[in-house]
């Protein structure tokens, strides 16, 4: 019997799709947070018509994967075999469609210098991005020169197939231990553990499962310290990345500048109360604009809410925070003031910004040189502003308390995190979770549990009603509470 994890045993570098596939799926979460949760492909939750219609509607070839019943072990390699012929022949033909582009634009910019620059400065930073190395700690991972081009549906689409394999739970996780090796090794990740459903970096994480409100809370008040801040986030789904919103997406940390500048060129009335860049971007992040804020809730309760409000066959994350309360900041802080402003720089400028206040042999004094433009920006909003920048603060985050200027806010005992320029595999948000005993506390709500805790919390007030006072979001709620009498 030939069995598919071939691919794994004799070298998952040598299946450039599936290594990409697995590198999204499990290998960004494991730089980023340290710990994957694969429930959704243990317990077979993918739903294999809508994958499949999904996926048409796509373009993609790995719809094909999806047209029979999932194969067996014995059919898999001839089957993938297939798949990774139309693929490669597919993206020969994406290629060839863009050369011939290429060579279009060429011609019609061909005496113009500007374009032509314009077009060698994109194709060497193109160079340099499939080049480099993305370090974290000990860990060194280097993305290859061929990266397909895979589409986040698809790479889900190429797990989840892989998973299927494999009849049953006991099954799979027999396979997750193999892929363990394989990630650990491929991706340079060592220590990898396996608990229920979650892959994590046993020597830095601390995994805890809650299937109950009762537990949550007891889980919370075992970690109270008058000296500490403690902040707290809730995601419905425990595989989205700790980070901003505007980072969430290749295009938009490219265009974050495009953004911000056009809804306040298209809703000028919706702005005419902001003062400062701050104030901005909290209204932009309020109506659901990508920025570089992270809300956060100052009650745990709020982030359970969030954890369990949706995606009810996933399991949801609260993240913990402990913060030193001297290193919180307030609106009107510098600080806050500097990473405020990133938004109004282009992409290019933002990554000139983080080469230098990366680069360790700059000092302090030669980075406010060169950063003048950022400290132009900032003394437009704060005439007084000193002349000097930290260069440390550009690549950090920092915890924001909030001003109550909306009952949103109010209600939901909110604040911020505010991020400047970083890797999103150097994520520095991470340093502020919960530790103890020297290990990353990681809260993981089954999503068994997901209804019955939703029930409790709305004994308590923590529903849509409370949270979100806006008269379309009371509306809603109101109208789901009778929905089924």
């Amino acid at each position: 019997m030939i069995k598919f994890f071939f691919f794994f045993y004799h070298g998952l570098e040598d299946e450039p799709v599936i290594r990409e596939a697995f590198r999204q799926i499990c290998a960004e979460k494991l730089f980023s947070d340290l710990y994957c949760d694969m429930d959704e492909y243990f317990s077979a939750r993918i739903i294999k018509k809508e994958m499949l219609r999904t996926l048409e509607e796509e373009g993609s070839v790995f719809a094909d994967l999806y047209k029979n019943p999932y194969p067996t072990e014995d059919q898999a390699y001839a089957k993938w075999n297939d798949i990774r012929r139309k693929y490669e022949e597919a993206q020969c033909a994406e290629r060839e469609k863009r050369r011939k582009a290429a060579e279009a634009d060429a011609e019609l910019y061909k005496g113009d210098a500007l374009m032509n620059k314009r077009a060698e400065d994109k194709r060497v930073k193109d160079k340099l991005m499939e080049d480099k190395l993305v370090s974290d700690n000990q860990w060194t991972y280097k993305r290859q020169p061929e990266v397909p081009q895979l589409k986040e549906i698809e790479a889900k689409a190429i797990v989840n197939w892989i998973y299927r394999i494999y009849p049953g739970k006991e099954a799979r996780q027999e396979e997750t231990c193999r892929i363990m090796e394989t990630l650990s090794a491929v991706y340079g990740i060592p220590e990898l553990a396996f608990e229920d459903t979650i892959i994590y970096v046993k020597s830095k994480v601390k995994i805890n499962m809650i299937t109950s409100f009762t537990q949550f809370c007891n889980k919370m008040l075992g970690i109270e310290n008058k000296k500490r801040a403690f902040y707290y986030r809730g995601h419905s789904d425990s595989a989205f990345l700790l980070q901003p919103s505007v980072m969430r997406k290749e295009s938009w940390i490219s265009h974050e500048r495009d953004m911000y500048n056009e809804i306040k060129i298209e809703c000028p009335q919706e702005f005419s109360r902001c003062k400062s860049h701050l104030d901005f971007l909290v209204h932009m992040q309020h109506y659901g604009l990508p920025t570089r804020l992270l809300d956060v809730t100052k009650n745990p309760l709020v982030a359970l809410y969030f954890a369990c409000e949706t995606n009810p066959g996933k399991s949801g994350e609260i993240i913990v925070f402990e913060v030193d309360r001297e290193e919180l900041k307030y609106p009107g802080s510098d600080t806050v003031s500097i990473l405020a402003s990133l938004p109004l720089f282009t992409s290019a400028e933002k990554d000139e910004i983080y080469r230098w206040a990366s680069d360790r042999k700059l000092s302090q004094e030669d980075f406010n040189k060169k950063a003048v433009r950022l400290l132009h920006e900032i003394k437009l909003e704060k005439p007084a502003f000193r002349d000097e920048l930290r260069k440390e603060d550009l690549t950090d985050v920092f915890f924001v308390l909030s001003e109550k200027k909306n009952p949103r806010i109010m209600k939901q005992d909110g604040a911020f995190i505010i991020c400047g320029l970083f890797e999103r595999k150097k994520n520095p948000i991470n340093r502020y979770r919960l530790k103890r005993e020297n290990k990353i506390q990681i809260f993981i709500v089954k999503s068994r549990a997901k209804k019955g805790i939703m029930r409790q919390l709305n004994k308590l007030s923590i529903n849509k009603a409370g949270l979100f006072p806006e008269i379309e979001d009371v509306a809603e709620y109101i109208k789901n509470k009778f929905a089924e009498d």
